[in-house]
């Protein structure tokens, strides 16, 4: 039914971002978003063929933060989650 290079979208998130089939693995499909930087899978009866006329409701969103100042919605301060290191380094001190 589907193939590599559709653009989709999946009714299970009430078909909010088009995807494009990258990867078709048995009954599992392997997207990656259209205009949003996401990689995501879904069984083939989750998928909707996505029409020109259909509503992309993300796009309205990003196009509303491009006339904003920067340090309108940059306000939080960055949080370090991980810091990988090498134990030998640290015994050097």
């Amino acid at each position: 039914m589907f193939q590599v290079g559709d653009l989709v979208t999946r009714k299970s998130y009430d078909n909010d971002i088009v995807f494009k089939i990258i990867r078709i693995d048995g009954d599992n499909c392997f997207l990656k978003g259209l205009v949003v930087r996401l990689f995501a899978d879904s069984p083939q009866e989750d998928l909707k063929i996505y029409m020109d006329d259909d509503k992309d409701d993300f796009l309205p969103e990003i196009d509303g933060y491009r006339s904003l100042e920067r340090n309108e919605y940059f306000y939080l301060p960055g949080r370090i989650l991980h810091i990988d290191g090498d134990i030998t380094l640290s015994k050097q001190k």
